[in-house]
């Protein structure tokens, strides 16, 4: 799982190939704003609480600190572009807020956004000082240009794979009551599921099982309350779902690199 803290001190504009002959992407997060384009073929991909059906043409907006992450099913090939940038390499302020969110780019704009990544891909390659600053014009121009056509306000695109209905009720379920102490039981009933089937189906589906989607949530918001409040480890621990501070010491150790105290002094 990449760390919160990950280090990105520039606009990075990566074209890639993924598929079935890939090795399972890790769930993940980090700490700048990541555009996933999918310019051909078809993949799910799972977005904090949502599991989308993705085809040519749609797109992932995915805001710092979103557990995320594609996956392919067999047999498929997609490519895709990525585009990784921080908020303060935009060439000019935005006033709104950037959510994450997933939608379609029209076909009637399509070539204009192509023609964008395009300029965007050439320029990552460091043709000379000059390229930083026209990759941020052009990023700043492919975020307005999803904003004037809507692309950013889709409230709830019909991406989802109704195949998938009753996982995406159960990450649903385990957003709204992580505090609680979920068991595997209670969350496959929610999904109308026997529990081995369930398990079997929830990693198929989002790439990580019951327990690791369940404590990927679980810490995401103690690392926030460790940052933003006075409490206690043990209190932030107890309060986020874990019933034993040792144990959350441990897996927070494990995936941010360091303690819940260090991490408390030094985040980055």
């Amino acid at each position: 799982m990449s760390k919160p803290g990950s280090k990105l001190n520039r606009i990075t504009v990566v074209k890639g190939r993924r598929g079935y002959f890939s090795p399972l992407q890790a769930d993940h997060y980090h700490n700048f704003f990541e555009i996933f384009y999918l310019s051909s073929g078809k993949c799910r991909f799972l977005l904090k609480d949502n599991v989308y059906q993705l085809s040519k043409g749609d797109l992932v907006f995915i805001a710092p600190g979103e557990l995320h992450h594609a996956v392919y099913s067999s047999g498929s090939s997609c490519e895709m572009v990525n585009v990784l940038f921080k908020r303060e390499y935009l060439a000019l302020p935005l006033p709104w807020e950037l959510r994450s969110f997933m939608g379609s780019v029209p076909v009637l704009y399509q070539e204009d956004f192509h023609a964008l990544l395009g300029r965007m891909l050439s320029e990552s390659a460091k043709l000379d000082e000059y390229s930083q600053p026209f990759l941020q014009c052009y990023l700043t121009e492919t975020l307005l240009l999803l904003m004037r056509h809507s692309v950013m306000n889709e409230e709830d695109p019909e991406l989802l794979n109704s195949r998938d209905a009753d996982i995406l009720q159960a990450t649903r379920y385990i957003y709204k009551n992580f505090r609680s102490p979920l068991t595997l039981r209670e969350v496959s009933d929610v999904a109308s599921l026997s529990p081995t089937y369930f398990s079997r189906k929830f990693k198929q589906t989002t790439g990580m099982g019951f327990k690791e989607y369940l404590n990927h949530v679980r810490l995401k918001h103690a690392q926030v309350a460790l940052l933003t409040t006075d409490n206690t480890i043990t209190d932030i621990a107890l309060e986020y779902g874990f019933n034993d501070s040792n144990y959350f010491k441990d897996l927070f150790k494990k995936v941010y690199g360091k303690s819940p105290r260090e991490y408390r002094k030094q985040p980055d």
